[in-house]
């Protein structure tokens, strides 16, 4: 089997750096749902992680920035949202919180100007 290539982190990567660059102060965290390991040491860390309140679904990136929470998930081109993540997209919908899945830094500006957050001033 060949190496499996990541086509989501370097566009995790630009999302994150570009939100850094245009909300200065923003508290930005990446939440990291997924256990790049197989067999019992996995199974181990599932269970810890689960019990320490880890839930499947979580957006990748949560963004704390003057008293609003914003949160993004990050797919690549193609990449489909799994049951747990529709089902924490409507209950982030239901507590009224922004959510948005994105495929690229202009995924991300059409975001914030929907929930008409201006960033433009803040471009470097």
């Amino acid at each position: 089997m060949g190496k499996r290539i990541d086509r989501e982190g370097p566009i995790h990567r630009a999302c994150l750096q570009f939100l850094r660059a245009v909300l200065p102060g923003a508290l930005i965290h990446h939440s990291p749902n997924e256990l790049d390991m197989a067999g019992k040491s996995a199974m181990r860390a599932v269970v810890k992680a689960k019990s320490f309140g880890m839930q499947p679904g979580w957006p990748d990136l949560e963004v704390l920035y003057r008293g609003l929470f914003m949160t993004f998930e990050v797919k690549a081109e193609g990449g489909a949202m799994s049951k747990s993540q529709r089902a924490m997209r409507d209950a982030f919908a239901a507590q009224g919180v922004h959510y948005a899945v994105v495929r690229s830094v202009d995924d991300v500006k059409e975001a914030l100007d929907d929930w008409g957050i201006d960033y433009r001033g803040q471009v470097t």
